[in-house]
């Protein structure tokens, strides 16, 4: 492959990289939403018809299809509710007592849910309750390769003193879902703090580090793109 040919390959990558990674994302969210409420609330409501009148007489069967055309505009709906009730001050109050009603009154879920509405409240929510204190990079995973990560918390007490050193704890989420990815303990002065916000690094992170903020890329790339 020539070149120019390369380059024509790279500037298409570019330019599609970010529309397919939304795709990609959506895709996701979809599919969940699809296979674990659309289509199991579809069967019921098929089935709650289907024992009034006939639906075989009128082309209907329950197959994941047709629970899907049912249930997914039940689900949009519900979502839609939610959301409305819960934009209010009261309805938000109600449903988090609620909420925290049932999610810690049975041993299993209550010891899963803390983690799961932590992670909405990071990556998801508009309210950002738990927030990333700041944008570092850490030689992750090998000496000479840095990652990008978000200091969290400090460090555990016991490495702190085992090492004598201020210990912090850091999260590398991995690309292009910033969901996953690895809790580090690194010594403080072994990461280097990046002049960016928490959103420019997500975006860096979910490109693969092609939507790079202006103001840290080289002079030579600022220049070609001013031209």
């Amino acid at each position: 492959m020539t070149k120019k040919k390369t380059n024509m390959f790279v500037n298409g990558l570019i330019i599609l990289l970010p529309t397919l990674i939304t795709i990609f994302l959506l895709h996701l969210v979809f599919k969940f939403i699809n296979n674990n409420l659309a289509q199991p609330l579809g069967y019921i409501i098929l089935s709650i018809i289907n024992s009034i009148i006939d639906l075989a007489r009128i082309g209907i069967a329950k197959t994941p299809f047709w629970n899907a055309v049912f249930g997914f505009p039940i689900v949009i709906i519900i979502f839609y509710l939610v959301g409305y009730f819960t934009a209010s001050f009261l309805g938000k109050k109600l449903f988090k007592s609620i909420e925290t009603w049932i999610m810690t009154s049975f041993p299993v879920i209550k010891e899963v849910y803390p983690y799961a509405r932590q992670f909405i409240d990071t990556f998801i929510s508009t309210e950002k309750k738990t927030k990333f204190k700041s944008v570092v990079a850490v030689e992750f995973p090998h000496p000479g390769m840095y990652a990008t990560g978000f200091i969290t918390a400090d460090g555990l007490k016991d490495l702190r003193e085992h090492t004598g050193q201020k210990i912090i704890t850091v999260f590398v989420p991995t690309s292009p879902a910033p969901f996953t990815g690895f809790t580090l303990f690194v010594a403080e002065d072994k990461v280097i703090h990046l002049n960016m916000t928490i959103d420019e690094a997500v975006r860096i992170i979910m490109s693969g580090g092609v939507l790079t903020p202006p103001h840290q890329q080289p002079a030579e790339e600022q220049k070609d793109k001013s031209k």
